[in-house]
């Protein structure tokens, strides 16, 4: 007897058989019950998913012989649809009869009932391929069948199925099959067969398959082929698949801003032959169940223990928001190194570039450490470190932040200003055309210093409004704009990414640094 593949000899053949339809098995299951058939269906979802499948039990059970458990897939009728010898079923691939000819044959043939089962059952798969003069040739036909003809129209592309043919039938869609679902048929299979398993192994296979039953078996008959131990190294060996500790070791890498061990391990799996355009993929949906676990535990994710184990070691290194932009930078790069012929120097320069990420701190975490490590100093004290000069920007964010929801209209005032902090406190400055809001927020300045009081207390603040573009504060301001762009990582950032300096702005509502 000829081989059988997975694919084939697991093939479900009753209702029961299903993965992760639920809701198409139960309309039809109680369709069959009630004896409320429609004269044609269109099933429609992801390949490999079971529409076809589907189709072929649903005839089952329109011809089966047992009217309490249908298909029993016992009875003369049933055997024989399963071995595909029945005429009271036939199938059709649409890709090979799409002319108007075709339709008429088929108009001719329904009009004969079945000899062996109550229905003849017309599968056309992959229906979307028939061309528009087949489907016009098919309506009325379609719309009014003998009694004794049921149709299912399997398509992976409903939008092509024109809207006239859709109204004439009932439309069923079919889901992606959950990566938990498949991975348990998986182990089903491979207790049937006595094959070694490891639960990494199928769980790539199961999440490789993109919700397809139908590739999951094809990739685990691939892997048997040539091993009898199914592992997480001769699956990776035969997808392609990045390990897991190569993708934790990119990430570290990328977090501790170890811009010389990202080059040595790229220039380590470029040595390997390594696809880098796989790499990407596999990169972003490791970051991705990274970041999910960073923000919840309650959310169930269907990773290896193994996975789970080096997602928690990187959650303590880093915060939600530096993960969320790596992998939204990662998931911008991603079409880049997909279409370049150069996809190693692309992926490369990519992480350099968020290595430099490796800097980046919560605010909340960095005011926390502020108020327990760096105590604010009294207005008379020296101003001029530069720990101090960041903290209280960062303060005054907060302060911003609280008066904008207590006081809207006079915080967009006081954005208009620059804010220059100094021996002498907080200095708001209006320049030129902001100078008409200097009036008002003086009128309004003890309400701010009450407010400012619970972020920083014993602390001066003095509004000023110039209009000369040469005064000393418009001078200050051209030194500030000239320490800014000389500063060292100004550029050194400007040579990594071969940018340049179009203009100099201060931060609305902060100081210049």
């Amino acid at each position: 007897m000829a081989y059988l593949g997975f694919a084939r000899k697991y093939r479900p053949q009753k209702f029961s058989d299903l993965t992760g339809q639920e809701i198409v098995v139960k309309i039809l299951q109680n369709s069959l019950k009630n004896n409320k058939i429609s004269h044609a269906y269109v099933f429609s979802g992801p390949k490999g998913v079971g529409k076809t499948s589907t189709a072929r039990i649903l005839a089952k059970a329109l011809n089966c012989k047992d009217s309490q458990n249908r298909p029993c897939d016992e009875c003369p009728s049933c055997i024989a649809i399963k071995e595909s010898r029945s005429m009271s079923v036939i199938e059709i691939d649409a890709a090979s009869h799409t002319s108007v000819e075709n339709i008429r044959d088929l108009r001719e043939n329904i009009r004969y009932a079945s000899v062996e089962g109550l229905y003849k059952v017309y599968i056309i798969d992959e229906a979307h391929m028939l061309s528009q003069a087949a489907f016009n040739a098919f309506l009325k036909t379609l719309e009014e069948p003998p009694p004794h003809v049921v149709f299912v129209l399997a398509t992976t592309e409903p939008r092509k199925i024109p809207l006239t043919v859709l109204s004439r039938c009932q439309h069923l869609q079919f889901k992606r099959i959950p990566i938990n679902l498949i991975k348990q048929r998986l182990q089903y299979i491979c207790n049937q067969e006595n094959i070694n398993a490891t639960e990494e192994a199928l769980y790539t296979i199961a999440s490789n398959s993109e919700g397809s039953m139908r590739d999951a078996l094809t990739l685990l008959d691939q892997v048997t082929s040539f091993t009898t131990d199914v592992t997480q190294d001769n699956v990776n060996l035969l997808i392609g698949g990045t390990d897991i500790n190569v993708l934790y070791e990119l990430v570290e890498s990328l977090i501790d801003g170890d811009r010389e061990k990202i080059i040595l391990k790229v220039e380590e799996l470029n040595n390997l032959g390594t696809d880098f355009k796989r790499l990407t993929g596999d990169l972003i949906n490791f970051l991705r169940n990274a970041f999910i676990s960073k923000i919840t535990k309650e959310l169930k994710l269907y990773i290896t223990e193994s996975e789970a184990s080096l997602i928690e070691r990187l959650n303590k290194k880093t915060s939600e928001e530096h993960l969320m932009i790596l992998l939204k930078e990662l998931i911008n790069a991603e079409f880049a190194i997909r279409n370049s012929f150069f996809p190693r120097v692309i992926f490369e320069i990519t992480l350099l570039k968020l290595s430099l990420l490796s800097y980046f701190r919560n605010i909340d975490n960095v005011l926390k450490e502020i108020k327990e490590k760096i105590p604010l100093p009294s207005p008379s004290a020296s101003l001029k470190t530069d720990n101090y000069d960041i903290s209280l920007s960062q303060v005054w964010l907060k302060f911003m932040e609280k008066l904008e929801r207590e006081n809207h209209l006079l915080a967009m005032k006081i954005k208009h200003a620059k804010v220059n902090f100094t021996e002498g406190g907080i200095h708001l400055i209006y320049n030129g055309g902001a100078s008409l809001y200097a009036d008002s927020v003086r009128e309004n300045l003890s309400e701010i210093k009450n407010q400012l009081e619970e972020f920083i207390p014993n602390i001066k603040i003095t509004i000023h409004s110039y209009e000369d573009k040469n005064s000393e504060l418009s001078k200050q301001s051209e030194i500030s704009k000239y320490e800014a762009t000389n500063h060292p990582l100004v550029k050194k950032t400007i040579k990594l990414f071969d940018g340049q300096i179009f203009d100099v702005i201060p931060k609305k509502g902060g100081n210049n640094v």
